[in-house]
């Protein structure tokens, strides 16, 4: 049956800023939806790179089980075309196209993508957005086209505690209300708006040693949020507006952490969101079908599937460190990953590392001494999901977006946290400390406020290449013996509680129902 024959359909519309570790838990949420119940429309609109990438994630749930009918039924488009992967480029640019597409939808036309050509049915309307919280822009656009007709859900895909920390409320470590904070400026000085957003939206990056307590999150140092120097500008004033923005403006919220992880961090930020009237629905993790148990596929990647098998027979189980800083981050002091690779090859540790970031570089030195050393593999681009799944990967160098920390532990692959900023510091803290499934790297450290102390340890990093190269030597180490065996251990405990989250009885299950029954999904 064609879909534009189900007249009782359930269209549900999917945009996001435009970074894929915001996507990718989607793809996953997507595939289930048209798969639980026959009557589900969803349209993804994404920016150009991501939709390949969409396309995978999205099979990588499917796999062979799901009908074609559910294979239709999902739906992915980019409104433009571009050769840019800058996601500050990438927002105005889908902010001024998104609204083209989501009106053809509203009305029940034919669209199409602008990036392959392909067309797609007229369904019916939408009855459901649900877009990024950093896209407020584009949650602006949708309501000028269908009010408050189409409920909006907030989709955020981050570490719960750094959401409290930038946007929540004072008492739980958060910056408050800053809109109104904003507003009760502007109306006792007179001063101009954009001034005092700029003031007051930056509050997170005036550190001055303040300690932060965050529920569930060890407490730190304000400047401890800020741990690197970073190659690139972030608009951080305006990253928080979008966020706060968007979270207000949302009728409910996904959440796609898990209370295996942050079990008191949630239950704060579910207090915060019900003084906002804000119904949550904690749903992670968002992980494929049988991930952690089953081989991922390799994607096409030929190369990497080679070196694993070939790293698993010469050096056994659990001996392959991958070394990925997602698609954005990349360290700014090249000489400390150089030193990081130099200290694997010292130690016949064998290594994949990828550096997708537009801001990395490798120089022909050290390329040189991976090739010979036939210990390491470098890519632009890698599997991640393959090689986590992989028996001869044991750890996991990250800069610990949320995204990897959930892939990695799904595997129970315990990391090595390089954090930078977002969510990633407090992510590290809570993994190394609380959970004790990873080790933090300190002496990786730059900039200002990455060289003062941490609060945890009460020191700060030597900033020096030297120091750099005994600490990961000292973390090889570790990792080959009982510290390593624990980590291990521990990690695979949150794989099970993670396994079981969506099984029956799990919380993300009974959550994804409850938000089933509150938009009238009745699912398979």
């Amino acid at each position: 049956m064609a879909i534009s024959n189900i007249t009782e359909a359930t269209h549900i519309v999917f945009t996001a800023f435009a970074a894929w570790g915001h996507v990718r838990p989607f793809c996953i949420l997507a595939a289930r939806l048209v798969q639980a119940n026959e009557n589900v429309v969803v349209t993804m609109i994404l920016v150009p790179p991501f939709l390949k990438k969409a396309h995978a994630e999205i099979s990588a749930e499917f796999r062979d089980t799901a009908s074609e009918s559910a294979r239709s039924r999902l739906r992915v488009l980019a409104p433009f075309k571009s050769d840019t992967e800058n996601p500050f480029d990438l927002m105005p640019l889908i902010t001024e196209n998104y609204g083209r597409v989501y009106q053809a939808v509203v009305d029940g036309k034919p669209v199409s993508c602008a990036t392959t050509g392909k067309s797609f049915e007229a369904v019916p309307p939408p009855k459901l957005s649900v877009i990024d919280f950093f896209a407020h822009p584009l949650m602006l656009v949708t309501r000028s086209i269908t009010g408050p007709s189409v409920p909006i859900v907030a989709w955020i895909s981050g570490h719960m505690g750094t959401l409290i920390r930038f946007w929540g409320p004072e008492r739980f470590g958060g910056g408050g209300d800053i809109a109104k904070k904003v507003q009760e400026e502007v109306a006792r000085t007179g001063a101009p708006v954009h001034e005092v957003e700029e003031r007051l939206y930056s509050f997170a990056k005036i550190s001055i040693g303040k300690v932060v307590s965050i529920p569930g999150v060890p407490d730190m140092y304000d400047w401890e949020f800020f741990p690197q120097a970073l190659a690139f500008d972030l608009p951080f004033a305006e990253v928080i507006k979008w966020g706060q923005a968007g979270m207000k403006e949302a009728d409910s919220i996904f959440l796609t952490s898990t209370y295996s992880l942050e079990p008191i961090t949630l239950d704060a930020a579910r207090s915060w969101y019900k003084e906002w009237n804000k119904e949550v629905y904690v749903i992670g993790p968002l992980l494929p079908t049988g991930y952690g148990t089953m081989r991922q596929s390799d994607r096409g990647s030929s190369e990497v599937s080679e070196f694993l098998d070939k790293a698993l027979v010469e050096h056994g189980e659990k001996s392959v460190t991958l070394i990925s800083f997602g698609t954005v981050f990349w360290p700014k002091e090249q000489d400390y990953i150089e030193e990081v690779l130099e200290a694997f090859i010292e130690k016949k540790a064998p290594f994949i590392i990828c550096y997708a970031s537009m801001f990395a570089s490798m120089s022909d030195n050290i390329l040189q001494k991976i090739k010979d050393s036939d210990l390491g593999l470098i890519s632009r681009w890698i599997p991640q999901q393959y090689i986590l799944s992989h028996k001869a990967t044991g750890w996991f160098i990250t800069h610990g977006g949320q995204n990897s920390v959930m892939e990695s532990l799904g595997c129970g692959i315990p990391l090595i946290c390089w954090p930078f900023e977002a969510d990633q510091p407090a992510s590290a803290a809570v993994l190394s400390k609380n959970l004790q499934v990873a080790i933090e790297l300190i002496e990786v450290r730059t900039g200002e406020k990455g060289f003062k102390p941490l609060l945890r340890l009460g020191h700060g990093p030597k900033g020096t290449r030297e120091a750099v190269g005994e600490e990961i030597r000292e973390v090889i180490d570790s990792c080959r013996g009982e510290k390593g065996a624990l980590l291990r251990e521990n990690a695979l405990k949150v794989k099970e509680a993670f396994a079981k989250t969506w099984e029956e009885g799990g919380d993300a299950i009974n959550e994804f129902r409850k938000f089933a029954s509150a938009y009238n999904l009745q699912l398979l």
